[in-house]
């Protein structure tokens, strides 16, 4: 039913072209006529929330964390919608999609990574200086919103959420969200890749299917989902032109509630502006690709909203059948922050999520233009300690001490920068530096009655070197005495010190602070061991999540006991007994029948077939005991579905059926057998359907086949059934009435 036009996503693997769109109805009523639609309705009052339910063909989905439905609405439904003034604005449930064309498979074991932290984005980021500290982002929940996540040796998966409609597993069947999640989280020091954060706690959000396509609803409830279950760092590898105000709205209240939202900006290429949604908006951290090199990936999109830049080409990581791939954009560029982010949790727990963000901005190394660029954001995140650029601070007191005719001595006080290795003494007669490691210098061989200005700059253990504090002596005149040599006279009072200054000997160097050592860093840190996190599962928001087994499918038979077998029974042969075969019921035996077994049962599901039983039957007296059985019963009339996808999930929502917010959630035990039945088009027990609940909803998914084409099926919910009105009422209420619902398949 999803007939607007495509709004194609990057991904995020490779770069691909993007299609605008109007955010919402009221300024872009381009839709089918007649068609049914697909929207989510942000309502402003209880009133438009029911306007809402009222007037939608289906809910899909009750968002939790913003005043928003999604449903499905015919063309009338909508043009009423957009005209009530209960309702703040309609959004279109556009497409996502994802693109994987770089993604190159490796097999189940990758040559290129044999000593897992050899590969060079780890060495790029460094997070085991972290791990060392004890910091490797144990206890932190990390949702990662994408195509779900696969099983996997590498990985260990603490919970998680479908969000798609056609399952209710989070396995990953596209590859997309197990290669974000290795590069977040795989294991470290047992396999053939390692994650930046090897102790979080991983949660799988599959919003995306395994054609790589989804919707702004799927992405929506993922998000919704996140902010309920309390995650720390949410990862969203995805990317879109459109812009949506509910997506935008919510990521604002994820960061307000402490989440750090990471994203990655796009493979969209350079261009004044061609960062993607939800990268562009400015609760979320945008993320740009860099190479081995620490230069832009020439796929990775750039503009003003791009924040920090990390590793996104050659990525090796965790993808299905066990195996690894290796792959490129701004998809692998966005895990690497969020590990950090988790890593920097861990390490200040009591910091806001906008406390965090200033944190990371810390850990950047500046690339590109000085500053904040467009291609780069902040710079390179990294746990390496940054590159020394600042020179110490100058010296103080800087004078020409002693002054002979061939000699200048100069004496100054050091700094008390730590880094401090020593000043470079620079003569404006002499290019060449004299390196001094005290705090005095004479310099000799200097031509009498002759002005000399000397440079005295200090630098530090990385060589960076201050502009220098300079001093001006001119050397004395050689006197005609006899036995005359070199003047040692003292220096005159308009540029020397005062005749009773001792000045230190040049062999005695005046007290200094001792540089601190180069500390030559050990290439590789064995990091702290990672503790295992055992598996938690993640519960569902409260009234969702129950799967109800598929139909069919007995249990098996018990083993026999030991011991010695029994001996065989003699046989009996019976005496032919002459016997006249009974009569075959007739049509009308077997509806009356059928109709008997429904009033000694009271289930709907019996009544429905009798009266499947009694079609074509000309009796007056069956067709009213059947209507009589019908009024006892209490047998509610759902309005029917028609033309619906084979292939598509029906979707029920209890609240919206019956108008009453006592079944806004539903308990999931009372979704069983014995009260959900799907029959088919002849009356007997659909065999290729599954039930299960999920959130607020009863989903009807088709196995494998889907549902017959041109067939309709019949949906009875008998009174067994209960809901509650809130999320933690301890009060529940049953189905008052057995509710029948057919739909039509086309």
């Amino acid at each position: 039913m999803k007939k607007t036009a495509k709004i194609w996503i990057a991904s995020l693997f490779t770069v691909s072209s993007l299609v605008g769109a109007t955010s919402t109805y009221g300024h872009d009523r381009a839709f089918a006529a007649g068609a049914e639609q697909d929207v989510i309705v942000v309502y402003k009052n209880e009133d438009g929330k029911e306007a809402v339910l009222d007037q939608s063909v289906d809910v899909q989905h009750e968002f939790e964390t913003v005043p928003a439905v999604s449903a499905t609405v015919t063309q009338a439904d909508l043009n009423s919608l957009v005209q009530n003034p209960d309702i703040a604005y309609i959004e279109r449930n556009v497409p996502f999609q994802l693109t994987d064309d770089d993604v190159t498979p490796l097999g189940n074991v990758s040559p290129v990574n044999k000593n897992e932290q050899a590969q060079w984005n780890y060495q790029a980021e460094q997070p085991d200086l972290e791990w060392a500290k004890g910091y490797n982002g144990s206890g932190i929940k990390v949702a990662v919103i994408d195509s779900g996540i696969a099983a996997h040796p590498e990985l260990t998966i603490a919970g998680g959420v479908s969000t798609v409609d056609y399952t209710t597993s989070y396995t990953d069947d596209n590859g997309h969200g197990t290669h974000v999640a290795g590069i977040i989280a795989a294991h470290n020091n047992d396999g053939s890749v390692t994650g930046m954060a090897p102790g979080v706690q991983l949660y799988a959000v599959k919003a995306m299917g395994s054609n790589g396509q989804g919707n702004l609803q799927d992405v929506l409830e993922g998000v919704d989902w996140a902010i309920q279950n309390h995650m720390d760092v949410i990862n969203l590898s995805l990317g879109t032109s459109y812009d949506s105000q509910l997506l935008h709205n919510m990521l604002d209240q994820a960061y307000q509630a402490g989440i750090v939202v990471v994203a990655s900006a796009g493979n969209s290429g350079a261009g004044t502006d061609t960062v993607n949604y939800p990268a562009q908006y400015s609760s979320v951290i945008a993320v740009a690709a860099v190479d081995k090199d620490l230069k832009r990936g020439s796929f990775s999109s750039t503009g003003p909203k791009v924040e920090l830049a990390a590793p996104g080409v050659s990525i090796v990581s965790t993808y299905l059948n066990n195996g690894f791939a290796i792959a490129s954009g701004t998809s692998q560029a966005a895990p690497h922050v969020a590990a950090m982010a988790a890593i920097l949790k861990q390490e200040n727990p009591s910091l806001s999520a906008s406390a965090l963000r200033s944190k990371l901005q810390d850990y950047a190394v500046d690339l590109g233009t000085s500053g904040r660029d467009a291609e780069y954001g902040y710079g390179f995140v990294t746990f390496k300690p940054k590159a020394d650029t600042t020179a110490p601070a100058e010296v103080s007191g800087l004078q020409a001490s002693q002054i002979g005719t061939d000699s200048v001595t100069l004496t100054w006080q050091n700094p008390t920068d730590t880094d401090l290795a020593g000043v470079h003494v620079y003569n404006d007669h002499d290019p060449a530096k004299q390196t001094v490691q005290t705090n005095v210098y004479t310099a000799q061989g200097l031509v009498p009655d002759t002005s000399y200005t000397f440079t005295v700059k200090t630098f530090d253990q990385t060589g960076n070197e201050s502009i220098g504090k300079t001093v001006t002596a001119k050397t004395n005149s050689v006197q005609p005495t006899s036995g005359s040599g070199s003047d040692s006279s003292t220096p005159s009072s308009d540029n020397q010190p005062s005749p009773s200054f001792t000045p230190t000997p040049s062999n005695t160097p005046a007290p200094t602070v001792t540089p601190t050592p180069v500390i030559t860093p050990v290439p590789v840190v064995t990091p702290t061991p990672v503790v295992a996190v055992p598996v938690v599962t993640t519960p569902p928001p409260v009234g969702g999540g129950a799967l109800v087994p598929a139909f069919g499918g007995g249990g098996g038979g018990g083993g026999g006991g030991g011991g010695a077998p029994a001996a065989p029974r003699p046989t009996v042969t019976p005496a032919p007994v002459s016997q006249t075969p009974a009569a075959a019921p007739t049509p009308a035996q077997k509806a009356q029948q059928q109709l008997n077994t429904a009033k000694s049962s009271g289930k709907a599901s019996d009544y429905i077939k009798a009266s499947f039983s009694g079609r074509g039957l000309n009796n007056a007296s069956f067709s009213k005991q059947l209507a009589d059985l019908k009024q006892s019963l209490g047998i509610q009339d759902v309005p029917a579905r028609t033309s619906l996808p084979s292939t598509v999930p029906v979707r029920i929502s209890l609240q919206v059926v019956t108008k009453s917010s006592q079944y806004k959630y539903l308990d999931p035990s009372t979704i069983n057998t014995d009260n959900v039945t799907v029959l088919d088009g002849n009356g007997n027990i659909a065999g290729n359907v599954q039930i299960a609940m999920k959130f607020n909803r009863i989903f009807i998914t088709p196995t494998a086949g889907g549902f017959s084409s041109g067939q309709t099926y019949t949906v009875v919910l008998e009174k067994g059934i209960k809901g509650q009105s809130s999320a933690n009422s301890d009060q529940s209420t049953a189905l008052s009435n057995p509710l029948v619902l057919q739909f039509t398949t086309r």
